[in-house]
């Protein structure tokens, strides 16, 4: 069984690839509300309704979930939206003996030592949502560098455009006469760049 609140994004790719494997989601849970079904919830319809209404309320394969769908009963819990999910206020009552971060930093350090004591396996967001966060550090980059991506992209094939100049002219100067005149050819010709 496995329990995804969160993004849909993430929640339904999840879903999805657990489910092939024979793992059954038993409630799924969003912003506007959440549902459950103890037998089980078809990922692709869900999905498809989703796409329909725009929401996952009133699906018609499962229940609405009244209380904190964080705390249902599941073995597999993963937190999909949203930091701080996961406090010392609610960690004793999580169900799920395992805990995969989907979302970034949903787990506070107070909960986390609460789950250690209790046998619950978090897998950090860092290993399970690596490329998530991979890409939220590339923005923050750019970001404090005040870089559009065009910019970025520009002085990328620019910087490969010099490069690629620069060792083509370096072996066809090799074999003509030496390496030594390679910087001032390419230098002389900046409008190839």
């Amino acid at each position: 069984m496995s329990l995804l609140p969160g993004a849909p994004r993430v929640s339904c790719s999840a879903t999805g690839y657990l489910h092939r494997f024979g793992a059954k989601c038993v409630s799924i849970g969003e912003i506007d509300g959440a549902i459950y079904n103890a037998d089980g919830i078809d990922p692709r319809a869900l999905e498809e309704y989703k796409l329909q209404n725009g929401t996952i309320v009133g699906f018609p394969g499962a229940k609405p979930y009244e209380g904190s769908i964080l705390e249902a009963d599941c073995h597999i819990l993963i937190p999909a939206a949203g930091e701080k999910q996961l406090t010392r206020n609610n960690a004793r009552r999580i169900k799920a003996k395992i805990i995969a971060e989907g979302a970034n930093g949903p787990t506070t350090p107070d909960a986390d030592k609460i789950f250690l004591e209790n046998n619950v396996m978090v897998i950090p967001d860092m290993y399970l949502n690596a490329g998530g966060v991979t890409v939220s550090y590339f923005e923050w980059l750019k970001n404090l560098n005040h870089v559009s991506y065009g910019r970025l992209t520009f002085k990328y094939e620019r910087d490969s455009n010099y490069h690629l100049l620069r060792k083509f002219e370096e072996e066809s100067l090799a074999s003509r006469g030496g390496p030594s005149l390679s910087y001032l050819l390419l230098t002389s010709r900046p409008q190839l760049l």
